[in-house]
């Protein structure tokens, strides 16, 4: 049996996307009395940051060292990057104490300039082992290779693909992976090479342990099934903590969410952990490390993070009496996947003086107020397609049509739309920020009945390759 070497306190997040405020998040809660629907206000950066100083405080207690990691995608989702274009997200990423940070796909999607800046303001290591940075112009005003916090392949600035984490007298070895085709689905400079995944993994876990290391981290933004097959075919990694798929692992049935993986999953000797999205959940883990290079979690799961006070509604919006207040407060109180934290003052502060503030203009601009809520999911299920995107296909048509473009149908790819509207007034910080945060280029083309059919017929395809997730189409 492995002897246990040391042990270390992990705290995780991905795919955070600048939600820095709180979301009113739809929850089904199959409490004994029955079925309630109800919205809970939930997560945020002021939260998040009360949780990591506290479970940081903690792990100092018991004198175990801290890491906190960043999978990926960072940028996007509201207008705080709309506006701020990652200089919010650096800041705030700094204020939480980030010890590393692998490069999201959404990080790329207004090329490299965005991602150069924010490297040039964070105070931790960006890792991307197989980003290939050797060719970037020589002339650029925001180069990224000769940057000592870039960690990616053959950086002169950080020669190492990886960087080294000592928990006490143990070296642990953190080293980050994104997508190979990248150029698919982001918009990264030209000059950017992305290095086959696996070929990559296989030469940066020689070099790691030819330097002696045998415990090795993999900060992931493959997505979930991708990270399982790397577990499977790759051997030396003995944590993958991931992004890029929103997989909320752990079993939050009793409030209708997620009960698709078990935290920590296990596939060969690898673990795997991955956090929701949106910052309204983090991984936290005991770990140890053992003998034979393998890590075992000894205690942790994922935790949806809200508060005591925090605002509780009826799914369609109306306030609740009381006694249910108090009833559903003393059922989610009893849940051991929620946590109440009390959000930090300090980055509060922040996010309302130098960020907030500014974009209030748009809070305060109602579009229009919904009588009941629209759902948005990215692929038809049991409860029926996205009522939000098919209008935003409709929305394409008619400005098209007002810009005297005689178009007779509009194609919008479902991953487009990120979130479902709630009951009530609806801001443009609502519509611009969140639903629709991408700056997506609208191009129009002749084509004959065929072409379109293929056209569909190949988008749902390629969707369904990637988990039916980002590609489906819908039309108007």
């Amino acid at each position: 049996m492995s002897a246990v070497l040391g042990r270390f306190c992990l705290a995780h997040i991905n795919d955070t996307h600048s939600h820095f405020d709180e979301t009113a998040l739809p929850l089904r809660l199959a409490m004994p009395s029955g079925t309630a629907d109800i919205r809970l206000h939930c997560g945020g950066f002021p939260r998040l940051a009360g949780f990591i100083k506290h479970a940081r405080q903690q792990a100092i207690a018991k004198q175990m060292p801290f890491l906190l990691l960043d999978a990926g995608d960072s940028f996007q989702g509201t207008l705080y990057f709309s506006c701020f274009k990652g200089q919010a997200n650096a800041t705030l990423l700094n204020q939480l104490g980030v010890d590393a940070m692998v490069v999201g796909n959404h990080e790329l999607d207004t090329g490299n300039t965005p991602l150069a800046h924010f490297l040039r303001q964070i105070r931790f290591p960006l890792l991307a082992a197989n980003w290939d940075l050797a060719g970037e112009a020589q002339d650029k005003p925001t180069r990224m290779q000769d940057h000592p916090q870039m960690v990616s392949w053959q950086n002169p600035a950080h020669p190492k693909p990886y960087i080294v984490k000592w928990m006490n007298d143990v070296p642990v070895a953190v080293f980050g992976l994104v997508l190979e085709n990248m150029p698919d689905i982001a918009a990264p400079d030209d000059d950017s090479v992305f290095l086959p995944v696996v070929e990559t993994a296989k030469k940066v876990i020689a070099e790691i342990q030819a330097a002696g290391i045998e415990h090795i981290i993999l900060l992931s933004h493959l997505g979930y099934s991708r990270d399982c097959q790397l577990a499977q075919e790759v051997e030396g990694i003995s944590l993958i903590v991931g992004g890029h798929t929103h997989t909320l692992q752990g079993d939050f049935s009793a409030v209708g969410l997620a009960n698709d993986h078990p935290y920590g999953e296990q596939i060969n000797q690898t673990l795997i952990v991955q956090a929701g999205c949106n910052s309204l959940m983090v991984g936290l883990s005991h770990i140890a490390l053992l003998s034979d290079g393998t890590m075992r979690i000894e205690q942790g799961s994922n935790q949806l993070l809200t508060s005591e006070h925090a605002q509780l509604q009826s799914q369609h919006g109306e306030p609740l009496f009381p006694q249910q207040q108090r009833t559903i407060r003393r059922f989610l109180r009893q849940q051991p996947h929620i946590i109440m934290v009390e959000p930090d003052a300090a980055m509060e502060r922040l996010i309302a003086r130098q960020y907030r503030t500014k974009l209030r203009g748009y809070a305060t601009d109602q579009v229009v107020s919904l009588p009941r809520g629209l759902r948005h999911v990215r692929i038809p299920d049991d409860h029926g397609g996205s009522q939000v995107a098919p209008l935003v296909a409709e929305a394409m048509l008619f400005q098209a049509r007002e810009m005297g473009v005689e178009v007779d149908v509009a194609i919008f790819n479902a991953g487009g739309a990120r979130i479902s509207l709630p009951p009530g007034p609806v801001s443009a910080a609502e519509l611009a920020g969140r639903l629709l945060p991408f700056a997506s280029t609208i191009s129009y083309f002749d084509v004959r009945g065929e072409q379109l059919k293929q056209a569909l017929e190949g988008a749902i395809v390629n969707g369904a390759e990637l988990g039916g997730r980002r590609r489906f189409p819908l039309s108007g």
